[in-house]
């Protein structure tokens, strides 16, 4: 089966000009991306807008899904905890792992950690993976 490559999400489509881009490495039990927000990705001065660090966190556990399973995974429910703040310029390990699965529905764990090896933000999330052939009916 060829991956399908969806090159317009907003965070790893490599032809979304305001993307973040993210790239990711797999292993048997997770998946793996480094991301160094600048400016524009901020908040607070010098800090990374809340809101894009729960992207990174979606992006890396729904990525794990899709390659792991073949298909798309929608998030039905996430909980995040901040823990501190992650700042512009620093490079951040993005890590997304499987917890358990139950059918379609899959709970995964997202982490964001800072190049010192402490935990910035992470989340767990109950996602749905899509409907074998689904992607294919469209």
């Amino acid at each position: 089966m060829q991956e399908k490559e969806y090159t317009w999400c907003f965070a790893c489509g490599k032809d979304n000009p305001i993307g973040l881009k993210m790239e990711f490495t797999m292993d048997a039990e997770e998946c793996v991306a480094y991301f160094t927000p600048k400016q524009e990705h901020q908040s607070y001065d010098g800090r990374m807008h809340g809101g894009l660090i729960s992207v990174l966190l979606d992006e890396i556990m729904g990525h794990y899904l899709f390659v792991t399973e073949g298909r798309p995974a929608y998030t039905a429910k996430m909980e995040l905890r901040y823990r501190q703040p992650v700042m512009i310029g620093e490079t951040v390990k993005c890590v997304g792992r499987r917890l358990k699965q139950k059918g379609r529905l899959v709970e995964m764990q997202g982490q964001i950690i800072t190049k010192d090896g402490i935990v910035a933000a992470e989340a767990v999330a109950k996602m749905m993976l899509e409907e074998d052939n689904a992607s294919e009916k469209q």
